[in-house]
């Protein structure tokens, strides 16, 4: 016998995603575009939470809001939360306490595992929606603040105006020719940087692009989400359990007795 469990309203739904209050659009490839995942994934807005409260000073009024939003997911029955900001990682440890699924709410949570794959000759290169209020306290204690080079957007034309002062629109190749512009600025003034990390979500779209020009992989939030999701998939897709139940496991939660 198989006995299935729910617990939630509805299930199957591996990644939720805390979105910020904002209007941009988000195309394909973005964190808050439903087509960027091959996976289902539900958005949570959180109403208030402007993008540059967090990007200029990760304001400590939001953290609340974030835990109550966390929650909301995780009651939903998603097996894992992300965010749609970067500077979200000063308030990681906290939403991780407030909920039982794992929570990763930026893309440098990757720096600490990317330090530990590169050589000592090489650095890791940052690109940030904004580079004077990215602080010590937003990487891992164990990675050296001399193997980080970072460049930020908050300079540029079009780039920071769109994503953290919440444009309702853009021109894709004028935000794409700033974040190449980002990109090329770091690797010449850091030629030894080895891979880059975006702490900004709304790189992704353009990362294939940062990639081709550096020549140096990239990652950011969608990698890490994805990466994720691979660990939370596979215990919906074990061939034995296909055979036990004569097809894949449908429950939120999977146990079987």
């Amino acid at each position: 016998m198989t006995t299935l469990y729910g617990g939630t309203p509805s299930q199957g739904v591996p990644v939720g995603i805390l979105m910020v209050d904002s209007v941009l659009p988000r195309i394909p490839g973005d964190v808050g575009n439903g087509f960027t995942y091959e996976f289902p994934v539900r958005f949570y807005t959180v109403k208030g939470a402007k993008a540059v409260r967090i990007v200029e000073g990760s304001d400590p009024a939001l953290l609340q809001p974030f835990i109550d939003g966390a929650k909301a997911l995780e009651a939903e029955g998603c097996k894992c939360i992300s965010t749609c900001c970067g500077f979200l990682i000063a308030f990681q440890k906290q939403i991780a306490q407030a909920v039982n699924v794992p929570v990763i709410t930026s893309g440098l949570l990757q720096v600490p595992m990317v330090a530990s794959m590169l050589p000592p000759s090489q650095k890791i290169g940052i690109l940030t929606a904004n580079s004077e209020t990215l602080e010590p306290r937003h990487f891992a204690e164990n990675v050296p603040v001399e193997r980080l080079c970072v460049q930020g957007m908050q300079e540029t034309k079009h780039f920071y105006k769109t994503f953290p002062l919440n444009a309702p629109s853009y021109v894709y190749e004028e935000v794409e020719a700033d974040v190449e512009w980002a990109a090329r600025k770091l690797m010449q003034e850091h030629p030894d940087v080895g891979v880059i990390i975006c702490e900004g979500t709304n790189f992704a779209p353009f990362n294939p692009m940062v990639s081709r020009v550096t020549g140096v992989p990239v990652f950011d939030i969608v990698t890490l989400i994805r990466w994720a999701a691979s660990g939370i998939l596979r215990s919906y897709t074990s061939p034995f359990r296909n055979q036990l139940t004569g097809g894949p496991m449908l429950g939120a939660y999977g146990k079987i007795l």
